[in-house]
């Protein structure tokens, strides 16, 4: 009885090592799949939305049949036309793709399915989200579980929780899902900053966004302004935010992020203005 405790014990601690280094197997070539990850760090750890374009272009390149590139650029292309045919090829060889690969790229179909719908002005747009974030929350969870290492998987899985739930629970799924190392990842920081902050919390979110700086230590990274942006401007504080979101901005003028942003801060600034001057008469 011993012996065989032992082993399931040392099976448990041998399970739990293969897990924390447990990466998800792309069907793809090892060039094409290093510049599909350096699109990945340049998006979400960087906000490099312009660079990180021009690696999926380049892992494309090198593997044109790599559906989950494929889907990755179509959802950051600005292009509709280009994004509708990036998702007409998708459909015609997603079942090419097949094992936990399919379920992320089922995840990125249908958020490129809900994107080309909304931009085109169709009535399905609401709906096409609802089931594109219940598509997400159920695969992405799936797929985070098994691979823990899979560190942007989680961050968009973390995004998804919060989109349906708020930012309590994806904080909460946040802290379980992470490891210590994994907690300082750039936008995983940036993103605890900002919901932080949501929740009026502003003394941690400062904390994180200042953790964030010096994580980052690169002065011409949008990211971090981007984040500062928007905590300022969950604070009240709307004129550092703009100075915030402006300085990303010109960092990379396709940063979404900040682009978003600067739209919501902007009219913010113009409703006090008017509130101001009316209150003035």
């Amino acid at each position: 009885m011993k012996n065989k405790l032992t082993i399931l014990i040392l099976l448990f601690f041998i399970s739990c090592k293969s897990n924390k280094i447990s990466t998800l197997k792309y069907s793809t070539s090892p060039e094409a799949l290093r510049h599909y990850q350096k699109g990945w760090e340049q998006i979400m750890d960087e906000g490099r939305y312009g660079e990180a374009e021009v690696s999926y272009r380049k892992s494309l390149e090198y593997d044109p049949d790599f559906l989950i590139g494929k889907s990755v650029l179509a959802r950051l292309t600005l292009n509709l036309e280009e994004r509708l045919k990036l998702y007409e090829e998708i459909q015609e060889k997603r079942n090419t793709v097949t094992g936990d690969e399919r379920l992320i790229l089922e995840v990125y179909s249908s958020l490129v399915k809900h994107t080309n719908l909304k931009d085109q002005g169709s009535s399905e747009t609401k709906s096409s989200l609802q089931k594109a974030l219940s598509i997400a929350e159920k695969n992405l969870g799936s797929v985070v579980h098994k691979y823990p290492a899979e560190i942007y998987l989680k961050a968009e899985y973390i995004e998804v929780l919060n989109s349906l739930y708020g930012p309590k629970q994806a904080l909460d799924s946040l802290n379980a899902l992470t490891t210590i190392s994994q907690k300082d990842n750039p936008f995983l920081l940036g993103f605890s900053a900002s919901m932080h902050a949501e929740l009026e919390e502003y003394d941690i979110a400062m904390k994180q966004a200042n953790r964030l700086l010096q994580v980052v230590k690169d002065s011409t990274l949008p990211k971090t302004f981007a984040v500062l942006a928007d905590v300022y401007f969950q604070m009240g504080s709307l004129e550092v935010a703009k100075s915030n979101v402006d300085r990303a901005g010109k960092l990379d003028p396709k940063n979404l992020d900040a682009s978003q942003l600067k739209k919501k801060i902007d009219e913010a600034i113009k409703k006090q203005n008017a509130t101001t001057l009316s209150d003035m008469k």
